[in-house]
């Protein structure tokens, strides 16, 4: 069972992906649903500051947090980082080699390997949903192990809605599926993100 300094040490963690995902959803959507993410990115840095002040208030009553498991984190995480950056950079390499073999008059028109470059939002995801499971497995917080597995569910799920928002909606969704993918990827996984963080916190 972890410490309750660990619960909101997570709780902090959590927060702070979920910010981040918000702060990236404001880029890409539109201004009639802009109001969400700057919703979800208020709540997340409160969600932060709570997490941080009740692990710091919770500290002297004990944590798993050790020069180890931070040495053993940081490793996870440059790891994983590495790995990810790999993955997205694969799917990215047949458009960029594209783009840079044209003329310069050519390049705004060029469509080689552009359309799996809509699937790097999906890919980031799903590697923020395992980055949670690694924070879990660090801290010892099994209930993030739900989130974590909610984060891989909505990764995909973003598509199927897209493409459903497209079809079945109004004008306004009138705009290619990749365009939808990309603003509803960051909501439903900065959503997801932060209602693991505040049931983490709430349930320690």
């Amino acid at each position: 069972m972890a410490y309750p300094s660990d619960h909101a040490l997570a709780a902090t963690a959590v927060g702070v992906l979920a910010a981040l995902w918000f702060a990236w959803t404001l880029r890409h959507a539109s201004p009639w649903t802009r109001l969400t993410p700057v919703v979800g990115l208020a709540l997340a840095v409160v969600v932060v500051i709570l997490g941080a002040l009740t692990a710091a208030s919770a500290w002297p009553e004990g944590t798993v947090v050790t020069g180890r498991v931070v040495s053993i984190y940081a490793a996870a995480l440059v790891a994983h980082g590495v790995l990810t950056r790999l993955c997205t950079g694969l799917i990215a390499s047949r458009y960029r080699h594209a783009v840079a073999v044209a003329k310069d008059e050519d390049k705004a028109g060029v469509t080689v390997g552009k359309a799996r470059i809509h699937l790097i939002p999906t890919v980031v995801s799903a590697s923020t949903a395992i980055q949670v499971g690694i924070i879990a497995n660090t801290l010892d917080v099994p209930v993030l192990y739900l989130g974590a597995a909610a984060g891989l569910l909505v990764a995909g799920l973003a598509w199927p809605l897209g493409w459903l928002l497209r079809t079945a909606g109004g004008r306004r969704f009138r705009r290619p599926t990749a365009a939808l993918v990309h603003p509803l990827t960051g909501l439903l996984t900065g959503v997801t993100l932060l209602c693991t963080a505040i049931f983490t916190w709430a349930g320690q």
